[in-house]
């Protein structure tokens, strides 16, 4: 029997939600999940650090790979979790694209004509295209976290799929909560079908080019050199090869790091 896309993409985001679900009451850190948490009045993207100790640090470029789960040019991965504590009860946390959906044409992601990003939750959805468009928002636990997948699907308008290639959102996060600003600009890098050697280069490129800053040394993005990043520093020190706070780029965290904090105390010029 056949089915229509709207089923498939139902099913498929019902399949999700369980999942997101199931994953929760059994809750381990998902060291690839997007962690969204309120700092300073302001939705942060951060990341779990790769231990037991639960910390995280801030994030802005994160990879994805269709087909993770079995289904071609889909994936669930990355989710978002939150902490408990990170949102008011009773408020909700939403997502906006600020762009279209963007390709790999070889040295630089353009847009992606004639193909969309169906991003779907159970019934709600929204689709990426040409241009920037808002989604949706979802409840948060009673806790004040969050942790929910989203079922993100790359698809053509109607000439074939291409079998292979890298894809770019550029997104938000935003929140029902009034005292919660919108966060900074995130972006998702997603692998359909690319070898790990092809893809790697992409989303190195992906990190050096779309995170370009004045201030490279304003590590938490407060708009001034202080104490917020010095602990930055402090927080990943030793080996920490591909750590933004690996600043000289020596592939560890330390006293050369620390210096160019130092440094640049102070408001971002």
């Amino acid at each position: 029997m056949k089915t229509s896309s709207h089923t498939s993409h139902f099913v498929g985001s019902l399949f999700v939600a369980v999942a997101s679900f199931l994953a929760a009451t059994v809750h381990a850190q998902d060291l690839g999940d997007i962690v969204p948490v309120r700092i300073g009045g302001v939705i942060e993207t951060r990341e779990y650090i790769p231990d037991d100790s639960g910390d995280t640090r801030p994030r802005r470029v994160f990879p994805a790979e269709f087909g993770e789960s079995g289904v071609e040019h889909s994936t669930s991965e990355p989710g978002y979790e939150a902490p408990p504590g990170s949102f008011d009860p009773g408020t909700r946390m939403g997502w906006n694209a600020l762009d279209g959906l963007r390709r790999w044409d070889g040295s630089d992601f353009v847009p992606a004509t004639g193909l969309q990003m169906h991003m779907s939750y159970l019934t709600l959805q929204f689709d990426i295209r040409e241009s920037a468009v808002n989604g949706f928002d979802l409840q948060v636990q009673s806790n004040g976290g969050i942790h929910k997948h989203l079922n993100m699907e790359i698809a053509a308008d109607t000439a074939p799929l291409p079998d292979t290639g890298a894809y770019l959102i550029k997104m938000e996060l935003y929140s029902t909560d009034s005292s919660a600003a919108v966060s900074e600009p995130y972006w998702i890098v997603f692998n359909d079908g690319l070898a790990p050697e092809e893809f790697e280069p992409i989303y190195a490129w992906a990190e050096a080019n779309l995170l370009a800053a004045p201030c490279p040394f304003d590590l938490d993005g407060s708009g001034e050199v202080d104490g917020g990043d010095l602990g930055l520093v402090l927080l990943d020190f030793g080996p920490c090869p591909g750590c933004t706070t690996d600043l000289d780029g020596s592939g560890e965290v330390d006293g050369g790091d620390l210096g160019l904090v130092l440094l640049n105390f102070g408001s971002c010029p």
